[in-house]
């Protein structure tokens, strides 16, 4: 999955900052100027589709929910901060304040 969408940012001339694909779940950072955010998760849910269903896969339903969240990044900070999440924070332990 993860050359996949590497390969349709490249396709598209987008820049991938980060990506992690879960078991469950898969997290993307990227540039993609001139594309609705919404249009960008689209087209890569739909790339990603086609490889899994070549790899046997037959119903969308078994690896995708509808939708997903998406995040705004307004500045540098932010984009950093994005992509330390993506690569180095999801299996990080949550700190509970006492």
């Amino acid at each position: 999955m993860i050359a996949t969408i590497r390969d349709h940012c490249a396709f598209r001339n987008w820049i991938l900052h980060a990506v992690d694909a879960r078991t469950n779940h898969v997290h993307v950072v990227v540039s993609a100027p001139g594309y609705a955010p919404e249009t960008v998760r689209e087209q890569l849910k739909a790339w990603c589709t086609r490889k899994l269903k070549q790899q046997g896969r037959l119903d969308r339903r078994d690896f995708w929910t509808e939708g997903g969240s998406l995040r705004w990044i307004n500045s540098d900070d932010d984009l950093e901060a994005a992509i330390r999440y993506v690569l180095e924070c999801q299996d990080a332990p949550i700190k509970v304040e006492e």
